[in-house]
């Protein structure tokens, strides 16, 4: 008898699903052994406290957006429609809530990285292994931002695939989770039928505002809305984060407006779509979304450790769209080290604690590659990317 052979996809896929469980278990671990504080305490899984509890406020008329020091720290940031779908975990005790959290990032991210097209299984397998210390780090932070990851990728996979109504629900539903999302609808500007990508976008964008009505009620939505974007301006004063605004005010002290400077980033990104038939080769359009998602990254005044794999998920795309040359392979370098392993252990704490975070080196790989990217987009396709299907 021949024995069975277990194809090298199903080991990544158990390596993601030890990942999510044992950034649960961790935490929840963690979190047992600290000692007592005043309320609850602070766990390790902060981040799914803050969205768990969101549904509770949401279906009993509170604010969401106000501090609730008794519960947990920090504020939830999300839409109503967010803490609304968190309804699905709040009967479940602490860690298999969290570890069912945790699998719905990870495995979504995971699934969307395995359908990618024009790009071969071993290709795959790598930007899968080279995403899991940023994947860590969001998994370890209970955060969404594999989430995000991966909807935005699959919403790029949908579109590639012909099915624009899946494609602009898992775009929609970004903005729902992270407000940056929304520019992820620029993809649908390559693909045939506009209007009708356009329209389907719209009435998802209108049926997931409604979805939490049933429990506010007209008033109570547009009176969540409403101290929605008041926590929005408040925060967004507040910090530069690891981005292009935090590195120019760190290393050159040039203060600038953080509104201002994302949109010159994104019309930059856009300026190469005015080109006709710029966009009518999967390269191509691979290379624009891996400088949408690191756009949304690095322009980012909220951006953090956890946030960066939807950065670094889409420079290993690019990667492997792009012809290879010397800067290529120092650029990539520099990413890995600097970026998706700056947070670990692999860099003594003194180093991690006086150099990286008080110069905020984690972004400036991410930054360079985006450059990269931008001259890219503005160079004839034969120079700089492989050939691939349309």
């Amino acid at each position: 008898m021949s024995r069975l052979r277990i194809r090298p996809v199903f080991w990544l896929l158990l390596l993601y699903v030890i990942l999510a469980t044992a950034a649960a278990l961790q935490a929840w671990t963690l979190t047992r052994k600290m000692p007592e504080q005043d309320g609850p305490g602070i766990t390790k899984y902060n981040n799914y406290i803050i969205f768990r509890n969101s549904f509770d406020h949401l279906t009993e008329g509170k604010n969401l957006y106000c501090a609730y020091p008794e519960e947990h720290w920090d504020l939830f940031k999300y839409s109503p429609t967010f803490a609304l779908a968190f309804g699905l975990f709040r009967g479940l005790p602490d860690l298999p809530g969290l570890a069912l959290w945790n699998l719905l990032n990870a495995l979504l991210f995971f699934v969307a990285i395995r359908q990618l097209p024009g790009m071969d299984d071993k290709k795959k397998a790598l930007i899968l292994l080279l995403c899991v210390a940023d994947a860590m780090t969001s998994l370890q932070n209970s955060q969404s931002n594999l989430l995000v990851a991966g909807l935005i990728l699959q919403g790029f996979n949908f579109f590639e695939k012909g099915k624009p109504v899946a494609a602009t629900l898992c775009l929609v539903s970004t903005f729902y989770i992270k407000i940056f999302g929304l520019a992820a609808l620029a993809l649908l500007l390559f693909y045939p039928r506009k209007w009708k990508s356009v329209a389907w976008a719209a009435a998802w964008f209108v049926l997931l505002l409604m979805v939490p009505l049933p429990v506010t009620g007209f008033g109570g939505l547009a009176a969540q809305y409403g101290h929605y974007l008041e926590m929005l301006r408040n925060d967004h004063a507040a910090s530069v984060g690891l981005s292009v605004m935090g590195w120019l005010k760190t290393w050159f002290g040039i203060g600038v407006s953080q509104v201002l400077l994302a949109l010159a980033g994104f019309g930059l990104l856009c300026v190469p779509l005015l080109g006709p038939g710029r966009f009518d080769t999967l390269a191509r359009r691979s290379l624009f979304l891996a400088g949408l998602m690191i756009w949304m990254v690095i322009f980012n005044h909220k951006a953090e450790s956890p946030t960066f794999i939807i950065a670094t998920s889409a420079i290993w795309l690019w990667f492997f769209t792009r012809k290879r040359t010397v800067l290529v392979y120092a650029a990539v370098i520099l990413v890995f080290f600097l970026t998706s392993l700056a947070a670990t252990d692999l860099w003594p704490r003194f180093i991690r604690s006086g150099f990286f975070e008080p110069w905020g080196i984690k972004v400036v790989p991410c930054i360079f590659v985006w450059i990269l990217i931008i001259c890219d987009l503005f160079t004839p396709a034969g120079w700089t990317l492989k050939t691939t299907p349309k």
